[in-house]
């Protein structure tokens, strides 16, 4: 059974990057409004509710990777006790750096990516829910943090960190998509990670005092 479980779960997985893989193609071609639901149905040789049963929105489809952040911060927060002298700041700083040495699909950098946020800086609805998940993100990664530290629900020290970091994310993240065009791929990365270090030491000095530093 468990086998069966396993081969079930691999293939939901396949078809919902399948799905999604074709939708991204199709909003990048054509722009995000101009295609709809039916488009990437037929495209993806699925049924329309196929679709919805993966992505209960349009612009899910898009943005497909949010859970996949969440886990990440997640799993790096509640595993530090592997590193016990290191604080909940300095885990994630860790966390982006082995990102930009693996290239995750989350801190890669290149044509494919600029042509990602192109597509959504030409969409008022992907730039509307943008904002929605930066919201979500900041305040699951205060959460997180507290959970990380037992410590209060509500901190608003934890809520500051992850303001500000994930305001760095987007500023090293926009300077680098900008960079891509014309400087070597190091030395994108390198550009991405030295203003994405300046977001961590804010973040450090903003959590002077409490257990996140």
């Amino acid at each position: 059974m468990d086998k069966i479980e396993g081969l079930r779960e691999r293939k939901k997985r396949a078809t919902r990057q399948h799905i999604s893989d074709i939708a991204t193609r199709l909003f990048t071609e054509r722009g995000f409004e101009q295609v709809t639901i039916d488009d990437v149905a037929a495209a993806a040789d699925v049924s329309k509710m196929t679709v919805f049963n993966y992505f209960p929105r349009k612009e899910d489809l898009f943005f497909d990777r949010t859970d996949d952040v969440q886990q990440l911060l997640g799993e790096a927060l509640r595993h530090r006790e592997s590193h016990p002298r290191r604080t909940p700041v300095a885990t994630l700083r860790a966390l982006a750096h082995d990102l930009a040495e693996q290239r995750h699909p989350l801190v890669r950098v290149n044509a494919r990516a600029a042509a990602f946020w192109k597509t959504v800086r030409e969409s008022p609805a992907l730039r509307a829910r943008t904002r929605e998940l930066s919201e979500e993100i900041e305040r699951d990664l205060a959460k997180l943090l507290v959970a990380s530290v037992d410590g209060q629900a509500g901190d608003p020290t934890a809520r500051l960190i992850a303001a500000v970091l994930l305001g760095a994310w987007r500023t090293a993240f926009r300077e680098a998509v900008r960079r891509q065009k014309s400087s070597p791929s190091d030395a994108v990365r390198e550009a991405f990670l030295e203003l994405l270090d300046r977001g961590f030491k804010a973040a450090s000095a903003a959590a002077r005092g409490s257990p996140y530093a």
